[in-house]
């Protein structure tokens, strides 16, 4: 039985070993150095330290690789100690294979480890839970070539979000769009031929009365006279409101100067008040002109004053 092979992987496997009679032994650890050029690796020694805890663990790590009764391994290990000591005693050495040897000086042992020993610690194990085990356990080993079918109740709650957020920026999209195109529509205003510089602004007006509607001598004298050079610029009256009382007509004309607009009072009769504007424009722009009287003044019988 050799017992300096069980007292070498015994401390090996566990960083140390008692031998009772000899002493501790214990793996002890050297920083890493610099020599100048590189770094070397860390090392580890054996020493023995006098005392130490005395256990069976060796004896029944030889009990159980040797087959044997702890007592027998006892006794064996108790033999190899004693005549340990006699051999350095004697000036002899007693080795570890690979490991070093024992030597007595001035009556106590110390150890030697050999030039060529390296130890490497073994690694750190990874601990898994026992949920992570029984996934592993229960994985197949082939994938299948087809996704297994998810059950029928099962509802894929990211697909659901994502959905949804998808349809709050369609709707945000399409709520944007309809206010700019709400709040951004051309104004009518831009279609004016503008007027000497005159500033036209809409003013509320009380509704026009339109009992006496007058007629627009302009078509009635394009039926009657010759035609006549579409591009001169002429000087028309536009009526832009009528009223049956001259209070009301008065208001009317008071409140667009007021605004910027030139504004005059006609009377046609004791009945008949007439707001009109005047506008410089060519023959072919006074249609164009009195649609856009009509949609700034609110008064749909725009027509040119004779």
């Amino acid at each position: 039985m050799d017992i300096a092979k069980y007292i070498g992987l015994f401390l090996l496997k566990n960083h140390f070993c008692y031998v009772h009679g000899l002493g501790n032994l214990e793996l002890h650890k050297k920083s890493a150095t610099h020599d100048g050029k590189s770094l070397q690796a860390p090392t580890y020694d054996v020493v023995v330290t006098p005392g130490g805890s005395i256990d069976d663990n060796l004896a029944n790590f030889i009990a159980v690789n040797e087959q044997i009764s702890i007592s027998k391994a006892a006794n064996a290990l108790r033999d190899y100690s004693i005549q340990a000591r006699k051999d350095m005693a004697a000036g002899k050495d007693v080795l570890l294979p690979n490991i070093g040897k024992f030597v007595e000086v001035s009556g106590k042992v110390q150890f030697v480890t050999d030039d060529n020993f390296k130890f490497t610690p073994a690694g750190i194990p990874t601990i898994r839970n026992s949920k992570q085990l029984e996934e592993q356990n229960n994985k197949p080993l082939h994938k299948p070539a087809f996704p297994e079918p998810t059950k029928a109740d099962s509802i894929n709650w990211s697909m659901v979000i994502i959905v949804i957020v998808l349809l709050l920026i369609i709707g945000g999209g399409a709520y944007g769009i309809y206010y700019y195109m709400s709040h951004n529509k051309p104004s009518a205003a831009a279609n004016i031929t503008p007027i000497k510089d005159t500033v036209i602004k809409v003013q509320p007006q009380p509704l026009p009365d339109t009992s006496h509607t007058p007629k627009d001598t302009l078509l009635m004298a394009a039926q009657a006279a010759p035609a006549v050079d579409t591009n001169q610029i002429n000087i028309y009256k536009m009526i832009i409101g009528s009223y049956s009382k001259k209070e009301l007509a008065d208001t009317r004309v008071k409140n667009l100067k007021r605004n910027g607009t030139q504004a005059e009072l006609f009377e046609r009769d004791s009945t008949n008040y007439l707001v009109y504007t005047i506008i410089n424009c060519r023959v072919v722009d006074t249609v164009h002109i009195k649609d856009s009287l009509r949609t700034l003044f609110g008064f749909k019988n725009v027509m040119i004053l004779n």
